[in-house]
């Protein structure tokens, strides 16, 4: 008896020790670091959640974070895959895949997704967010939400100048005419204390993403030729377009000079909430909250059925395709736990807690869509505003890109260069380093 006893102990032993062997540690690179409170803490808390669920679920896999900041998580992954330093799971940027695609540092989580069923698939690839995923025939990302931009204007605004507000511009003249009819100089000093378009020319990727881009795609050109892998910005089309930015400020007057300075968020966001412009130009679906937060909207975040536009209201103008993106979900190359790595992805991206992710933005996936609290003609807006928007060129140089873009324009709108000319100038000069990457 004792002797089996033994036997029986040493049995337990071994196998404790092989369940032991078969746990699986995976790590979750992301950027919400509770210490910088607001949204990131915000983030953070849903991110402890979600571990803390699929480990509960999941016993055998246990999941710790990395914590990076989220200008640095892309060339974080990059530079460790040179390195031989291996990750896990990681969230990555979706102007940046197509230098992952390039190097080669995420892997190819195709032959999950294949075994997705259709209906899951279609749930995810509507939006614009899902192709810049896929590089070099390789689905190296998933994207978790849905971050789009159109224009929001003042109901208010636009009742006082005879406008009617259930009637926003349709096209890039009416943006004029009605930009026209909206700038107020109030106190008679010369300079309009109501801008009638807010648009943001700083130096920043905002620059060439959400103002350059859409103008030049409405004229029928683009940014980068994938076929030649040049820029062709300087186009007659870029030429168009820099020219209609450049008359809002100098011809028409109807946007401030100080556009071209300050931040993103300062120009657009912060100038509209103080009544500074009554259109705005590449508001995007991160500012909702702010929009609830100062009573311009009611029952829109959270989002509810009656949900309805009070002083602040949205539009998008016919053919003109805003920029459209979110954060992916990746799987590092070096990853030695793919298959657990998928499983957490997977169970991340449950429409349950997508539904309630902070960050995710609008919904990414399409069957959210037809909650009651998304058919209100607020959402329906932004909805059409993800549907048409676009992503930004497949270049694994894109942030080369979008720095040169940006120079080109401060150049024509804060000094008056010559449009043609300067265009010509900085695309040369990008063509000259990247041309063929």
């Amino acid at each position: 008896m004792k002797k089996f006893g033994v036997v029986m102990l040493s049995g337990l032993l071994l196998l404790s020790l092989s369940v032991a062997a078969l746990a699986v540690d995976i790590k979750f690179a992301h950027f919400y670091d509770p210490m910088g409170g607001g949204a990131l803490k915000e983030n953070n808390d849903w991110i402890q959640e979600t571990m803390k669920g699929f480990m509960e679920a999941n016993p055998d896999i246990k999941v710790t974070e990395e914590i990076y900041q989220w200008d640095q998580i892309d060339t974080k992954s990059i530079m460790d895959f040179k390195a031989n330093i291996p990750h896990d799971v990681m969230l990555s940027s979706p102007q940046l895949m197509p230098r992952h695609g390039y190097v080669g540092d995420y892997a190819d989580l195709g032959t999950y997704v294949i075994q997705w069923s259709d209906e899951q698939r279609q749930d995810f690839a509507w939006s614009p967010v899902w192709m810049s995923g896929i590089q070099q025939g390789k689905q190296i990302g998933i994207p978790t939400g849905t971050h789009t931009r159109l224009t929001a204007y003042r109901r208010d605004f636009f009742e006082e100048a005879g406008l009617d507000p259930n009637k926003p511009p349709t096209s890039l003249d009416e943006v004029v005419e009605y930009a026209k009819k909206l700038t107020k100089d109030t106190n008679s000093d010369g300079e309009p204390d109501q801008w009638g378009l807010g648009m943001f020319f700083g130096p920043s990727r905002a620059t060439i993403e959400l103002y350059f881009a859409p103008v030049i795609w409405y004229f029928g050109g683009d940014l980068w030729d994938a076929n030649t892998q040049k820029a062709i910005f300087a186009s007659e089309a870029g030429v168009k377009a820099a020219q209609w930015l450049y008359d809002l400020v100098y011809t028409h007057k109807v946007t401030p000079k100080y556009s071209v300075t300050g931040t993103y968020d300062n120009v657009i966001l912060n100038d509209f909430l103080e009544g500074k412009t009554a259109m705005a130009w590449g508001f995007g679906s991160y500012w909702i909250t702010k929009l609830e937060q100062q009573g311009f909207v009611q029952g829109i975040y959270p989002a509810t059925p009656e949900g309805k536009a009070i002083k602040a209201d949205v539009f998008v103008i016919p053919d003109i395709h805003q920029f459209t993106n979110a954060w992916l979900i990746s799987v590092h190359a070096l990853s030695q736990n793919v298959d657990a790595s998928m499983k957490f992805i997977e169970y991340f991206l449950q429409p349950e807690r997508l539904y309630t992710f902070p960050d995710a933005g609008l919904p990414i996936r399409l069957s959210l869509w037809d909650k009651p609290e998304f058919q209100t003609p607020f959402y329906k807006t932004w909805l059409e505003a993800a549907k048409t928007g676009r992503s930004m060129p497949g270049t694994g140089y894109y942030g080369e890109l979008a720095d040169t873009v940006s120079a080109a324009l401060q150049e024509i709108l804060a000094n008056q260069a010559p449009i043609a000319e300067t265009l010509k100038k900085f695309e040369d000069e990008y063509n000259n380093q990247y041309a063929g990457e």
